[in-house]
């Protein structure tokens, strides 16, 4: 071998062996960064959720796009923030599923402020059938409810082996949610208005949700096969530390 072919190899092997160690320094620095993200993710997911989960009374999981989080922190701001968490308590309402979008949450002097928000709450099954019981105050002794689409009622099933079975239409108000009684039945006997009257007495029917956190307001209530749904929406506001 001449000495030009050596040099060349020996170049060929100098340059390979750069590359490499090239390589393995640039894959440590973004195993390094990962790692790092994720643990600033997961700080700052913990600081945010703490402060709502007071409130809610569950456990909350939140995500903060695909945008990397030390960015969003460098900057103070977070374009989008997603919470989602499951049995929330909200007003009378227990075991509540949620979910949330919050728009530029900006870290201010005494707290966050958020540009708009848009959640989704689901209530169903045993959590509806609670529900119930507590807005009327025990007044009914419920055995299930249940959900009519077409007619968009719940239908809650009292008495013995449930055969008693009452009506309700929420309807959506613009600070709460009013629940229309509609027929009572004994069996396959609809009970007159004046009777029922009388069997149900004056229970509350009506469940206020005005002041809510976040300025938010419900927007739109549905009657689902499970349960209800309700959408609700918020403005800009501030959310104090």
């Amino acid at each position: 071998m001449t000495l030009f072919r050596r040099g060349r190899v020996l170049r060929g092997r100098l340059s390979r062996r750069a590359r490499l160690i090239t390589l393995g320094v640039v894959g440590a620095v973004l195993v390094t960064g990962g790692a790092v993200e994720a643990v600033a993710r997961h700080r700052a997911a913990d600081r945010l959720a703490d402060r709502m989960e007071e409130r809610l009374h569950t456990g909350l999981d939140v995500g903060f796009g695909p945008t990397p989080v030390m960015l969003q922190l460098a900057r103070g701001s977070f374009p989008r923030v997603e919470v989602s968490g499951e049995g929330a308590t909200f007003r009378r309402f227990s075991g509540v599923d949620l979910h949330a979008e919050l728009a530029d949450v900006v870290r201010t002097g005494d707290g966050l402020s958020v540009a708009g928000t848009q959640v989704s709450a689901e209530l169903t099954g045993t959590d509806l059938a609670g529900a119930v019981a507590t807005m009327t105050e025990g007044a009914l002794n419920i055995s299930a409810v249940t959900t009519d689409q077409e007619t968009g009622e719940l239908v809650v099933h009292a008495g013995p082996a449930g055969r008693i079975s009452v009506g309700f239409r929420p309807v959506l108000e613009q600070e709460g949610i009013r629940f229309e009684r509609t027929a009572v039945r004994i069996g396959e006997r609809v009970v007159p208005e004046a009777l029922a009257g009388q069997l149900l007495g004056d229970a509350p029917q009506e469940v206020d949700l005005s002041g809510l956190p976040l300025d938010l307001e419900p927007e739109r209530l549905d009657v689902t096969a499970d349960g209800l749904r309700m959408e609700l929406a918020g403005g800009s506001t501030t959310v104090k530390a």
